[in-house]
């Protein structure tokens, strides 16, 4: 089933606008095909009302039953040298579930601020198009770039994934907390005083053992 995103409802009425015309048309649904939209959290089943000439109004013909995953978790990752790769990183975090993702300027990191607000509105859409993906009705949040300094354990459960230092072993994080706050390094990991702000500042290191992952896991 083809799935859109709405913002805007009237009634019993979804109507999509911009970018949404557009993969609308190009996926060809016939008059009576049903198909999904999603708005506000929920995804409606909806069929063609009728198509104006930038916008498709779409009857809500029902509701589709969806579940979020269970855990809370928010995820600060340093910024990747090459960002392409920070572009793949939003897209597979909105396909599992992930909350919320803040961007997060270190010493290894791409530290090019203007490029990396710039760069915030391309992740929130490609956030947009995986949620329709993967058929999941609520945002990724993309959150304000923030420096390493700045992060605050104000989670239930604030971990850093850092195998440059002995910490714990991911089978003695507590699993049953639903509130996850995960700080992720850039390809050369933290540097030595980053890691030791990180941990004075009350996040936990956990090494991911026996093995170093790339980027790309």
């Amino acid at each position: 089933m083809h799935v859109f995103y709405s913002k805007e409802r009237k009634g019993n009425i979804l109507i999509l606008e911009g970018g949404e015309v557009k993969h609308f048309r190009v996926r060809r649904i016939e008059k009576e095909e049903e198909f999904g939209v999603i708005y506000e959290g929920k995804i409606y089943l909806c069929k063609v009302e009728r198509e104006e000439k930038s916008r498709v109004i779409c009857k809500i013909v029902g509701q589709l039953e969806t579940k979020e995953p269970p855990k809370n978790i928010t995820l600060y990752q340093c910024i990747t040298v090459e960002l392409k790769t920070m572009d793949t990183i939003v897209r597979q975090i909105t396909e599992l579930g992930v909350k919320k993702f803040v961007p997060v300027i270190s010493e290894r990191s791409f530290r090019k601020k203007e490029i990396i607000k710039k760069r915030l509105e391309k992740w929130k859409k490609i956030a947009v198009e995986a949620m329709k993906q993967a058929k999941r009705p609520v945002h990724l949040q993309v959150s304000e770039p923030m420096e390493l300094e700045e992060l605050e354990p104000i989670h239930e459960e604030n971990i850093v994934l850092d195998n440059f230092y002995e910490g714990i072993k991911v089978r003695n994080v507590n699993l049953t907390a639903e509130n996850f706050g995960i700080v992720v390094g850039p390809e050369g990991g933290f540097s030595e005083k980053e890691g030791r702000i990180l941990r004075e500042n009350g996040f936990k290191s956990v090494i991911l053992e026996p093995y170093t992952l790339s980027k790309f896991s």
